[in-house]
């Protein structure tokens, strides 16, 4: 899975798909990258731009799969699309190809009940941007096979990423759940006008983020004492946010166009010079961090 010449078929050429691709292409594989659209193609040729001259840009699938060793699906989240397009696939490339897609919400096996042989799908979930985020999640589906998840994760490997294993299909996977549980806490503190927007992420930057990139939640609560955990939960377990569904102030943002930075408003208005720096900071820090665990 790490040799130099394997093929590497990225369908779906959007931003996560350009991203994933230039990852392949920087360790050396042959990169195909698909997109219905020429468009899309161009702006990914543009975010590529390094290494673009090392990726074959294609609007025919079947050109894009031609002797594909691994396939990396990017799609749009819709669950007819995904099965639709792993029912081709499965008839175009080899039996030993390694199958992947990159859903973040649809079961894998929901996308893999229309294979054949639904055993070869596997999950692998990267996080934006794929070039910076030093870890995937490997998701299983319940036919997922144990050879293909290890293939998955010598893949990962050769890619120098590390990776997570979801051991069985739930929602959300491992981050994303982690991530929306604090989200929903913090949604909650600004709704309830117990903190305004500024100071929760505030709490986040300077006490939250240092924190956990140092130890994650489970070993931290061994450095609390888990005595202290079990008196505090219960406290606190019972008092925070189970409010189910998109918060109130999501909805208001969203119906009004306040849809973040690409749109330059959002719980803050941003400027082309904020957002630019901003992205900067965060890859900056994400790359110092890895450094520092890999050392």
């Amino acid at each position: 899975m790490t040799n130099k010449q394997t093929r590497v078929a990225v369908i779906g050429a959007g931003t996560m798909g350009a991203g994933i691709a230039g990852v392949f292409v920087r360790a050396g594989f042959d990169v195909a990258l698909y997109s219905r659209g020429q468009a899309t193609l161009e702006t990914a040729r543009t975010l590529l731009c390094d290494v673009a001259n090392k990726v074959r840009f294609s609007t025919d699938i079947e050109e894009c799969l031609d002797g594909a060793e691994i396939v990396s699906e990017n799609i749009a989240e819709n669950a007819d699309l995904k099965r639709d397009l792993f029912a081709l696939v499965e008839s175009k490339v080899s039996a030993t190809c390694l199958l992947t897609t990159n859903t973040s919400s649809v079961p894998i096996s929901s996308i893999a009940s229309s294979m054949r042989q639904p055993h070869r799908l596997v999950g692998l979930h990267w996080f934006n941007p794929p070039a910076v985020m030093p870890l995937v999640e490997i998701v299983r589906g319940k036919a997922t096979s144990e050879s293909v998840v290890e293939k998955a994760q010598a893949l990962c490997n050769g890619l120098g990423k590390e990776s997570i294993e979801v051991k069985n299909e739930i929602p959300g996977f491992v981050i994303n759940r982690l991530q929306y549980a604090m989200l929903r806490e913090a949604l909650h503190l600004v709704e309830e006008g117990i903190a305004s927007i500024q100071d929760v992420d505030r709490a986040v930057e300077t006490t939250l983020a240092p924190r956990w990139s140092s130890a994650g939640p489970l070993r931290l609560m061994d450095m609390a004492g888990l005595d202290t955990v079990a008196k505090v939960s219960a406290v606190l377990m019972p008092a925070l946010s189970r409010s189910e569904g998109v918060s109130p102030i999501i909805e208001k943002l969203v119906s009004s166009g306040a849809l973040g930075t690409k749109a330059q408003r959002g719980f803050y208005n941003w400027s082309d010079e904020e957002i630019s720096i901003a992205k900067m900071d965060r890859d900056e820090t994400v790359k110092l961090l890895t450094e520092r665990r890999k050392s």
